[in-house]
C-alpha cells in the first residue's frame, strides 16, 4: 500500500501493511519536509526501532542493574605518553562477562604516571555512571597502586590532586580495590 502526498504531510503516517508488526508499533513521526518515502527505507526504519528490540535492550537493561549490592566489577586500566601525545583506555567487565571498552587520547601533555591517573578517573566515573557498586581496579603502574593503598606518599603537587580527586570518587563506592 502506498501513501498519498496528503498522508506524505502530516507528522504521523499509520502503520498500514505490516501484519501484526503494525499494531504493535502505531505510528511513526516523519518530518513534515518530507516528500516521499522509499518503502524499503521505512521497512528498514521500522526493523530497527521495533517493539521486540526495544525489549530486548530493556532486557539487557535490567540484567546489566541485577543486584549491584553483591556483584563485583573488574577493571583494567592503562595509559602511555610520548612524543606524539598521551592516551588512556580501560576495560569495564561487568560480573556477567559483558565488556565495555574505551580509549582516550588526552588532549594535553601528560606524563606518564598522569595517564594512569586519568584512565583511572575515567573508569571509575564510568563505572559509577553504570551504578557499579564494587569494583576491583587492575593496572601497571605501582606507583598509583602504592598511593591508592597508602603505602607511598605523593608528593608531586600534580600527583597529589590526581590522588585527592581518585580519593574522592572511591568513597562512593561500596568497595574499590586497586590491585
Amino acid at each position: 500500500m502506498g501513501f498519498s502526498k496528503k498522508d506524505l504531510q502530516k507528522k504521523t503516517i499509520p502503520l498500514v501493511g505490516f501484519g501484526e508488526t503494525a499494531n504493535s508499533l502505531g505510528e511513526i513521526v516523519i518530518p513534515t519536509y518530507a516528500r516521499g518515502i522509499n518503502k524499503q527505507a521505512l521497512a528498514d526504519f521500522v526493523s530497527d526501532f521495533s517493539t521486540a528490540i526495544q525489549n530486548l535492550a530493556d532486557k539487557e537493561i535490567l540484567t546489566l542493574k541485577g543486584d549491584k549490592e553483591a556483584e563485583v566489577w573488574q577493571m583494567h586500566i592503562d595509559g602511555a605518553s610520548n612524543q606524539r601525545g598521551a592516551g588512556v583506555g580501560l576495560i569495564l567487565r561487568s560480573p556477567h562477562g559483558d565488556l565495555i571498552a574505551q580509549a582516550f587520547r588526552c588532549e594535553f601533555k601528560a606524563t606518564n604516571n598522569e595517564t594512569e591517573y586519568e584512565a583511572l578517573l575515567l573508569g571509575m566515573q564510568l563505572a559509577l555512571e553504570l551504578g557499579v557498586r564494587n569494583l576491583e581496579v587492575y593496572g601497571d603502574s605501582l606507583l598509583i597502586v602504592n598511593h591508592m593503598n597508602d603505602e607511598y606518599v605523593a608528593r608531586d603537587s600534580k600527583m597529589i590532586a590526581y590522588l585527592k580527586v581518585v580519593k574522592e570518587l572511591k568513597q562512593k563506592f561500596k568497595d574499590c580495590k586497586l590491585k
